[in-house]
């Protein structure tokens, strides 16, 4: 008789698993806590995007293959059976657990976080309770009312939560569904509104993104840093359309872009009262699920004009009173046309269906040299810089090798030669300023090829290179030889400062940016860190005489003095209240910040005449303008 027979009546000796069934009972739970992964992924992105992603719905269907495989193997199998509700257990806590550690690290905080955290890692549960709903050893009617529950708490996620995008760390941002939206932004401007008719440039003007040098510093600013005691006038506050766009600032006139519906704007302000002045209105939607909606470029004003470029490409020019001169679609085949990020992953980052743009739209601002305006397109022909005719918006030339980023085309004099330079999705190339021909260029950026900031020009015929997602910066020389050619050599490179969205500026000798979203001071002769403090998230960097202007990615803006000492905060403003990728402008005492919400303008006061006397003798002249 078989040891493992009992006698009628006797008590069964349990059965012993044998040895290959242990490595299966494991599967169990190991399985079910790897689904958390591509169950999570396609879920948020169902609710970012309205479908799953591809890839991450294929890995959870083999995921589910394999778990609901191994659970019917360990029910059928007899000498699993005192095990089942152990392993199912094991199987519910590692996938529940894992859950939550994905919302805890990869979900912005804020107070729907709060919310979501329960209600997604509960409800997420009743994937894997359905995986392994044949393990458990209890009455059915018990195993199909816990499933029921969980299914519940899911679809209360699902009604509750709403998901707003990404953050600059790429993280998810959970918002509540409840919250009632925000009326729509009218198109028209009130009948009694004052119409500007000429631009009058004066010495403070903010007239293109970065300021008048497009790098970030304003060298002659002033203005009283003791927020205590006289803190910034509000002036005005309101709602704008969605957009992640800065202001120009004109005289009495500052020029933004946004999305207002199906219609992308430019609006023209009073920049005393806020009052609109005048709209222009095209029928396009440009609209990243990661990022979101709106035109992403800061307008251009030079010689009366203003120059904007949406986030499909499309060019404009206008006059002072609004009237638009000429339009051209740089990107034809883009016009209204709305980017899916999620398709690019099939095709090392570029969408597969989606005509032309980049994920993230048309983002540079226009370049305007003489009678000629430089934009970079993002067409994947390559074509990284093109000129139009700014009397007539006529194409002059459209050049480059290699597809264009997110920085925005540049000038400046390198080696002796005034060249136009454009930081591509693979590196920076200096072009010629009259035909647009390829001078040189050198390779550098990050696997996403998302170069975002602006090249720093430094003394010496140097540039400092920065960007994010691992990469950091490098220091190039520029040099001319004998027959004219253009080299740029490295000088050196590091991870000290990786710069994803703002540009870093020179202050003193040193280099100031924010490196993953934390305030980094690097020595250029090096490329050595000397201190990194302040978290101040994606924001943007503004040098305004001898102290520099943090809008940080959260939206206050921090004030400081920049010194290789150590981090000096002076200053903060609760500017903004809502996540900000928007670059800020000071003209003159106005100070003018926005972000996809509202935008704001404060008068700052100004300096003290001893004040204003110790910060001229502090600052050293400016050496590194282009």
């Amino acid at each position: 008789m078989s040891t493992e027979a009992t006698a009628e009546g006797a008590t069964a000796t349990p059965l012993r698993p044998r040895f290959w069934q242990w490595p299966l009972a494991l599967a169990v739970p190991l399985l079910a806590t790897a689904l958390a992964y591509p169950w999570g992924v396609s879920l948020i992105t169902a609710m970012l995007l309205g479908r799953p992603d591809r890839g991450a719905s294929r890995l959870l269907i083999m995921v589910c293959v394999g778990l609901v495989a191994t659970s019917a193997v360990v029910t059928f199998s007899k000498r699993l059976q005192r095990y089942r509700n152990a392993i199912a257990a094991f199987a519910v806590t590692g996938f529940l657990a894992v859950s939550a550690a994905i919302v805890v690290l990869r979900v912005a905080n804020t107070p729907a976080k709060l919310v979501g955290l329960p209600l997604y890692a509960v409800g997420s549960t009743a994937s894997v309770w359905l995986a392994t709903i044949l393990v458990w050893r209890f009455a059915w009617w018990k195993r199909l009312a816990v499933l029921i529950v969980l299914a519940a708490t899911l679809a209360a996620f699902w009604q509750v939560i709403r998901i707003e995008g990404l953050s600059g760390d790429a993280e998810v941002v959970f918002g509540f569904r409840a919250t009632t939206p925000p009326a729509a932004l009218s198109t028209a401007v009130a009948a009694n509104a004052a119409q500007a008719t000429t631009l009058e440039p004066g010495p403070n003007d903010f007239a293109q993104y970065l300021g008048p040098s497009r790098d970030g510093r304003l060298p002659k600013a002033t203005f009283d840093d003791n927020w205590s005691a006289s803190p910034p006038n509000e002036l005005w506050r309101h709602r704008v359309g969605e957009g992640w766009g800065g202001f120009a600032v004109v005289g009495s006139l500052a020029f933004t872009q946004e999305q207002r519906g199906e219609f992308e704007t430019v609006v023209c302000y009073d920049l005393a009262t806020g009052e609109e002045r005048w709209i222009h209105t095209d029928p396009l939607r440009f609209d990243s699920s990661f990022g979101g909606p709106g035109p992403r470029a800061t307008p251009t004003v030079v010689d009366g004009r203003i120059y904007t470029l949406g986030g499909t490409g499309r060019l404009n020019c206008f006059t002072g009173d609004g009237s638009c001169l000429w339009t051209v679609d740089t990107l034809p085949n883009a016009a209204a046309m709305t980017v899916d990020p999620a398709d690019a992953s099939e095709q090392g980052g570029e969408p597969p269906d989606q005509g032309e743009l980049l994920a993230h739209g048309v983002t540079g601002s226009p370049l305007v040299i003489g009678n000629r305006v430089y934009v970079s397109p993002c067409g994947r022909d390559g074509r990284s810089l093109a000129a139009y005719d700014t009397q007539t918006g006529s194409e002059v030339f459209r050049t480059g090798t290699k597809r264009a980023s997110y920085a925005s085309p540049m000038l400046a004099t390198l080696a002796g030669v005034e060249q136009i330079l454009v930081f591509q999705e693979k590196g920076i190339t200096g072009h010629s300023v009259a035909s647009g021909e390829e001078l040189w260029s050198f390779a550098w950026g990050n696997d996403q090829r998302n170069n975002c900031g602006q090249p720093l020009v430094l003394d010496g015929d140097r540039l400092l290179l920065s960007t994010g997602y691992g990469t950091g910066s490098v220091l190039l020389q520029l040099a001319q030889d004998d027959a004219g050619a253009l080299t740029a050599t490295e000088v050196w490179r590091s991870r000290d400062l990786k710069s994803k969205f703002a540009t870093p500026v020179l202050h003193d000798g040193f280099v100031y940016g924010l490196d993953d979203g934390i305030l980094v001071c690097l020595d250029p002769e090096t490329g050595k860190r000397r201190w990194k403090r302040g978290r101040y998230g994606h924001g943007q960097l503004l040098l305004a005489g001898g102290l520099l202007l943090v809008q940080t990615e959260a939206g206050p803006v921090v004030v400081v003095t920049p010194s290789p000492d150590g981090l000096k905060e002076v200053a903060t403003l609760d500017a903004l209240a809502d996540k900000t990728w928007n670059t800020i402008a000071l003209s003159g005492d106005k100070l003018l910040v926005r972000n996809s919400v509202e935008a704001a303008c404060y008068q700052l006061s100004k300096q003290t005449p001893a004040a204003a006397a110790a910060s001229a003798e502090e600052d050293a002249p400016a050496t590194n303008s282009p």
